[in-house]
């Protein structure tokens, strides 16, 4: 579903940017596309000499969807999952997560018109996801349940303030049971060690890169990844995330420590492209998951990459030397509440602080 590039030739369809048809035809010279959009359950189909044109006639596609849902009483979930689909794509970082959670978990079960849906029906899904297992063994977990539920609630919001649908939210009577997500599992100094030891002799250097800096910044696997070089200021030391990679939606600035400051020199060494952390082909690094994952295999530690993170939070919280509230701007949190997670830690070290009167008082 979109643009692609179209052969005249064979008549295939290939991803925007191959150089070559299988049939030996070049795009390189006589480019011609096709868009394809799927529009209330059919299929439309049209070829375009430029891609200029081909995005207009995607546009007027996308309008004609729209149209035809509002010419609807009462649109089917499909044909309003259709247009948002393309909305989702222009403006959430995580449309992706959307399109595999409602293939997954939505698709099979919820079907027809909207005024027919009842909360039943959308409660036999969470239910159905609660009790069965999921495909990495066990069963699912509450926030995959919850996350299921709030993007159901989510598209159906949104039909209604495009205006496809006049009806209410079946959503709105059901209520999830709270659970604590607050999940942490940071490394214990010998997993640390075992970690750091591999990244020293792993041969992938740019991987190596990324590793550290999320261990020694505390940083967010997407906000890392999505680092450009005009976000750096290399001479004062300080480091600017964008509003469109934050998770909480604002701009951050703080302060690089040395350990970053190396790192971030090195890679500007051996720069490819504007990503400060891309691939080895100066693409966004989409291949990180992989290596991870034997690296983990290697350090004989069986943490996700988010974990690295907690780590960098539960060590300067235990130190002893970082207050909950300086800890809150370093990790980015939009609220004190999200840091309290490490509270414990914190009051840890006062404990330690407060043992000091046994000895200052003695005379």
């Amino acid at each position: 579903m979109g643009i692609n590039l179209y052969c005249p030739t064979c008549y295939k369809s290939f991803k925007l940017g191959t150089k070559i048809c299988t049939c030996k035809h070049s795009f390189v010279r006589n480019k011609q596309y096709r868009v394809r959009i799927k529009i209330h359950g059919k299929w439309k189909t049209k070829t375009a000499p430029s891609l200029e044109k081909a995005k207009l006639i995607e546009a007027k596609f996308k309008l004609q969807a729209q149209r035809i849902i509002k010419r609807s009483i009462s649109p089917t979930i499909e044909s309003v999952w259709e247009p948002y689909l393309i909305w989702a794509k222009f403006n959430k970082r995580s449309w992706i997560d959307d399109r595999i959670r409602w293939i997954k978990h939505v698709a099979p079960y919820l079907t027809g018109e909207l005024s027919k849906i009842k909360p039943s029906d959308i409660q036999f899904i969470l239910t159905n996801m609660a009790e069965m297992d999921s495909p990495r063994g066990g069963k699912y977990k509450p926030g995959t349940i919850k996350l299921t539920f709030a993007l159901i609630r989510r598209v159906i919001n949104w039909s209604i303030e495009q205006g496809f649908y006049q009806g209410s939210n079946p959503c709105n009577t059901i209520k999830i049971p709270y659970f604590d997500n607050q999940v942490t599992n940071p490394l214990n100094k010998k997993g640390l060690k075992s970690l750091l030891k591999v990244l020293d002799h792993w041969n992938n250097e740019r991987a190596v890169h990324v590793i550290k800096f999320a261990l020694y910044s505390g940083k967010r696997k997407g906000e890392i990844l999505s680092l450009t070089w005009d976000c750096l200021d290399l001479e004062n030391n300080f480091i600017t995330f964008k509003a469109t990679n934050m998770k909480n939606k604002k701009v951050q600035t703080i302060p690089i420590n040395k350990t970053c400051i190396a790192i971030l020199k090195r890679c500007l060494e051996i720069k490819i492209s504007d990503f400060v952390f891309p691939s080895t082909a100066g693409n966004f690094y989409s291949t990180l998951p992989k290596t991870w994952k034997r690296i983990k295999k290697n350090a004989d530690i069986n943490i996700r990459f988010h974990d690295l993170r907690h780590t960098y939070a539960s060590y300067l919280a235990s130190s002893g030397k970082v207050d909950i509230y300086t800890l809150k701007e370093l990790l980015g949190h939009s609220t004190l509440e999200m840091t309290q997670r490490y509270a414990h830690l914190v009051n840890g070290a006062l404990r330690k602080a407060v043992n000091v009167a046994d000895n200052v008082f003695t005379l």
